[in-house]
């Protein structure tokens, strides 16, 4: 069997209990419920909040606060809408029912597309983000999931960058693409860097810094459910640099199976 590529994120999980599997498929059963039950006003909301800016932009005069405040609530529906999905994902991930939906994707238009619709959603300044994304490196991939392992990248890193410029890359490598997101921010100690990519791991405080801790975990199981890898360069108040490398095409079916079967 080849030898892992360097900085490989793929450490072995020690055996659980029955308790402990107990207690995780119970986990796993809540967070599906109540993401399915969470979806569903959101959507609700969603539409009203679409209606009534169709009816504050006939009426802009008589209700001039309207659209300033109707786009408060719509971002705040998008981040609950989206962390429902990250939550599904998460799950179905985890059982293994998430198989990537391969087409013809240009890795660089999509993640220019991903930093102009999250300097939107997170009102990051686009001045931030700098992004070295030529078109031309295609690979056949799942187009949703890989925007979305983009997606939480930047978000990681304009989350921990404390404000500092965040630069993305997208290169051709060896058989595949090669995307790297850096920031300038406090860093990860090298104790850390193999449990931030396990699921609701996180680093920082929860008063400090949002959310469940699934970002990373997802991108780093899409990227493996692509036959790829993700690895990370970081030390403490100097920054991190996320690697993401992506075969262009699909394994055979015979080495699939093999590097399922090698996965811990």
């Amino acid at each position: 069997m080849n030898a892992q590529p360097a900085g490989t994120l793929d450490a072995r999980r020690p055996a659980r209990a029955p308790d402990d599997d107990r207690g995780a498929a119970l986990r796993d059963e809540f967070l599906t419920l109540a993401s399915h039950e969470l979806k569903t006003p959101l959507t609700s909301l969603a539409l009203q909040v679409q209606r009534m800016r169709r009816m504050s932009a006939r009426r802009a005069e008589e209700l001039p606060t309207w659209g300033d405040s109707l786009e408060v609530v719509g971002r705040q529906i998008n981040r609950l809408t989206r962390l429902c999905d990250d939550m599904l994902q998460a799950m179905r991930l985890r059982s293994g029912e998430l198989a990537p939906e391969r087409q013809r994707v240009d890795l660089g238009a999509l993640v220019r597309e991903v930093v102009a619709g999250l300097a939107v959603e997170l009102r990051a300044p686009s001045a931030t983000i700098s992004v070295d994304a030529p078109d031309g490196t295609i690979g056949c991939w799942d187009r949703e999931q890989i925007g979305r392992l983009v997606f939480h990248l930047i978000k990681n890193a304009l989350m921990f960058g404390q404000g500092q410029p965040i630069s993305l890359e997208v290169k051709a490598c060896a058989g595949g693409a090669r995307l790297l997101v850096r920031d300038r921010g406090m860093g990860i100690a090298e104790e850390d860097q193999e449990r931030i990519f396990e699921c609701f791991e996180r680093v920082g405080h929860v008063e400090h810094f949002g959310g469940l801790g699934l970002g990373l975990y997802l991108a780093r199981e899409i990227a493996r459910s692509h036959g790829g890898y993700i690895a990370v360069e970081s030390s403490p108040g100097r920054g991190a640099t996320f690697l993401v490398e992506l075969p262009l095409e699909p394994a055979p079916a015979s080495q699939a199976r093999a590097a399922r079967a090698s996965t811990p």
